[in-house]
């Protein structure tokens, strides 16, 4: 790779790096942290706790449904349907094909709402 090129894949990771709201030392970017988990998993060899990046906080949740009771199978069917924009034979699909993921990168409490709304008709969901 030529200098030209690492240049700019060093800005292209820059871009990412700043969309995704990841922090990457001078060390780590260079190659000699061993990648961002060495940054996120300890202190870097320049500098003390100041310089670690934060763990960032999970903000999207999958929704999965883990199991249903046979008796709201309809029901259950229904409400995937509504909450996941599914078509009918999609929805009777996902949920009978369970355990599967319903729903995916939504908000916590978008994802503990949708859970409880299944959990009353009687499924058994997990927030991933």
């Amino acid at each position: 790779m030529t200098k030209l090129e690492r240049d700019d894949l060093a800005i292209v990771a820059d871009l990412v790096n700043e969309k995704l709201g990841l922090k990457v030392t001078e060390f780590d970017k260079y190659g000699f942290g061993g990648g961002a988990a060495a940054g996120a998993g300890g202190a870097s060899a320049e500098g003390g706790a100041g310089d670690v990046a934060a763990v960032e906080e999970k903000t999207a949740f999958d929704l999965k449904l883990v199991s249903f009771d046979a008796k709201t199978k309809i029901k259950v069917i229904k409400e995937v349907r509504t909450m996941a924009g599914l078509g009918l034979k999609e929805a009777k699909e996902a949920v009978e094909g369970a355990p599967r993921t319903i729903m995916k990168e939504i908000k916590k409490d978008q994802a503990e709402e949708l859970a409880k709304k299944l959990e009353e008709l009687g499924a058994t969901v997990e927030i991933v």
